[in-house]
């Protein structure tokens, strides 16, 4: 299922601040994370009562790139980042360094900008997940990759910049997994539904064969329940029906070999369970608003 997210990573910065300090993010068409490399700060997101405090190790990702503050404490005042970014001085290791002489604290910032943010797998993720560091230990390697990542994002050897990229992918795809096997991490949502045996065989047979005519009773089957029992479980964990979830998953598949292939849209719609290339075109444009001819084509123009 990880397999069908397709992104490329962005490191915005890595900063040196020092109290008081405080800056803001706008909303963003993008995930953001923020790495805690030295020292604690307070993090608050748009829509989210609570704030967090992060602490040196912690790593927070915005897979719908809420925006949000960070900043030493709550008091602090804050400015835009990109005002940040623009108007403080960068050492020759290109460490920004702001703020006001107190406490420091280091922080490594970057995004996630993902090809089709329709991914099923993306759009069950919560605004906000909080990995903290005195419980990574039940997250295996990551804690040595962040680990690691810090080490990267404080020197100043040659490819550090492409050492933090390729980690920071390795990161999310990881913070991912850690998030959907956390027990308790949610009760409903497609991490939920990883989680119940029965539901899980279902989606996981959609994400492996989306080419298969799959329909309630089959699927029912595939999770060994009656076809009423498992719609409704299926819905009230995943948060939509079995067909709708499908044809998402189908659609998303396509949309990748749509614009990283030059295969032919007949082969496409048979891949993706269609039995015809119009059937496969009209569901498209129904799901997508245009054609998979035009997707293509767009997609082909922007790259």
């Amino acid at each position: 299922m990880l397999q069908s997210i397709r992104f490329q990573t962005a490191i915005y910065c890595r900063s040196e601040l020092s109290a008081p300090w405080g800056f803001s993010v706008l909303g963003r068409d993008f995930a953001t994370f923020h790495l805690i490399t030295h020292g604690r700060c307070c993090l608050e997101v748009d829509g989210l009562a609570r704030r967090a405090w992060l602490t040196e190790g912690d790593l927070i990702i915005l897979p719908t790139g809420r925006a949000h503050v960070v900043r030493d404490a709550p008091s602090s005042p804050v400015t835009h980042l990109e005002d940040l970014i623009a108007t403080a001085p960068r050492d020759t290791g290109g460490v920004l360094r702001s703020g006001g002489g107190g406490v420091s604290t280091a922080l490594v910032c970057g995004g996630f900008q993902f090809e089709d943010r329709a991914n099923p797998v993306l759009a069950s993720l919560p605004p906000l997940i909080h990995l903290r560091s005195h419980r990574r230990s039940a997250y295996g390697w990551l804690n040595l990759a962040l680990e690691f990542l810090g080490e990267e994002a404080e020197s100043q050897r040659p490819g550090a910049e492409t050492m933090m990229v390729r980690l920071a992918d390795l990161l999310f795809i990881d913070a991912v997994r850690a998030y959907v096997s956390a027990r308790g991490s949610t009760k409903s949502g497609l991490a939920a539904a990883l989680r119940d045996p029965r539901i899980a065989t279902a989606v996981v047979a959609i994400h492996r064969q989306p080419d298969v005519k799959w329909d309630i009773r089959r699927l029912a089957k595939q999770a060994a329940m009656s076809r009423a029992a498992f719609a409704d479980r299926f819905k009230a964990l995943v948060g939509e029906s079995p067909i709708s979830y499908l044809t998402r998953c189908r659609m998303n598949k396509a949309t990748g070999l749509l614009a990283s292939s030059h295969v032919p849209l007949a082969q496409i719609a048979a891949r993706v369970g269609y039995e015809s290339e119009a059937s496969f075109a009209r569901a498209f444009k129904r799901d997508i608003g245009m054609s998979p001819a035009a997707y293509r084509r767009k997609r082909m123009a922007s790259d």
